[in-house]
């Protein structure tokens, strides 16, 4: 099994990766937060420093890619393929914000089944003489899950590397529970695919690895996105469910238990304090002024505030300073004073 961390505007880009990496190796995979060409421009500044090379040093980063012109995919896959050396280019056709869809991009371009296939078709064409690999990214559909036994027999037809299927349409955003049917589709097609299949959506600890596992035991990988910004080690947790429960070789019996010890947990929330400080001395270095820190540190806590017990008091007074010392404040204290959830992994 491969782990992937999915990216998430705003939040995924190289400093943060490059401290889960240091704290909490073990991911196969990065996707770097998507490119959205611009009209005869390269890579933005902010783009350029997300995908070089010394930025990720030690880690697989996958770039992503959103549009609905193949020309213009073609473009931004040849910078990163002659400039910062990328083998493998992932298109997005899974981001359903509003106002990328009313552009008809990202999971928007699925309404459009033969535009995208035309789509497929030439860029598929475009990177071949660079040998290039093309993934996808995609939702079961805009408007129904139906759309997505149409949306298979388009990729079927082209030599894509990988399918990585987040069950929802895109009207459902995060809400609901993941589509297994409609999942299911993909996965009995997978064997004969010429892409390998990968399962996105609602993985949020152990167990529920195990479901997906136990409906889908050929899945040759998973990819993670918010579960892993509240968990960063939800990776080595899914790890010991694969393992039998071993934590390592010498331990006799299965032991799902989050924590093993006492010390243990409290090792951990010191780990999450200093991957924390890491990010934030890491952007400090790199934008102009607190308050810009400031809310990337709350982006960031609103979703690693939620696997401490009783965290909704300490994530206000985040949520409310004004600097970076009564934020750091607010986060010292919830890793002193509360723990980790306690949950069979």
């Amino acid at each position: 099994m491969k782990y992937y961390f999915a990216p998430l505007e705003g939040i995924t880009g190289y400093i943060y990766r490059r401290a889960h990496h240091k704290f909490y190796p073990g991911i196969d995979r990065y996707y770097a937060p998507f490119i959205v060409p611009k009209e005869k421009k390269c890579l933005s500044t902010k783009e350029r420093n997300d995908v070089i090379v010394k930025h990720n040093l030690g880690m697989t980063i996958i770039p992503q890619i959103m549009t609905n012109q193949s020309e213009e995919f073609l473009r931004i896959s040849r910078v990163l393929y002659e400039e910062y050396g990328y083998k493998e280019i992932n298109l997005n056709l899974g981001c359903p914000s509003k106002t990328v869809v009313s552009k008809k991009r990202g999971s928007g371009f699925l309404a459009l089944p033969d535009l995208l296939e035309e789509f497929l078709e030439q860029v598929c064409s475009g990177i071949e003489p660079y040998n290039m690999k093309l993934s996808v990214k995609t939702r079961i559909g805009k408007e129904s899950p139906d759309e997505f036994y149409y949306l298979l027999d388009i990729f079927k037809k082209f030599p894509l590397t990988e399918l990585i299927v987040h069950p929802r349409i895109q009207k459902e955003f995060y809400k609901g529970v993941p589509n297994f049917e409609a999942f299911a589709q993909a996965y009995s097609i997978s064997d004969v695919a010429d892409w390998e299949l990968c399962y996105n959506g609602d993985i949020f600890q152990g167990s529920d690895f195990q479901r997906l596992y136990r409906k889908f035991p050929r899945l040759s990988a998973i990819m993670m996105g918010r579960g892993l910004l509240i968990n960063p080690m939800l990776a080595e947790e899914i790890k010991i469910r694969e393992n039998g429960g071993k934590r390592n070789q010498k331990e006799n019996q299965a032991d799902l238990r989050r924590f093993c010890c006492v010390s243990q947990e409290e090792d951990e929330r010191k780990r999450r304090y200093q991957m924390y400080r890491m990010i934030c001395e890491d952007y400090q270095a790199v934008l102009s002024g607190e308050k810009h820190v400031l809310d990337k540190m709350k982006e960031l806590w609103l979703y690693m505030s939620q696997d401490f017990t009783m965290y909704q008091r300490y994530w206000k007074k985040m949520k409310k300073a004004q600097s970076l010392h009564d934020f750091d404040k607010a986060v010292n204290a919830l890793c002193i004073e509360q723990k980790l959830r306690e949950y069979d992994v």
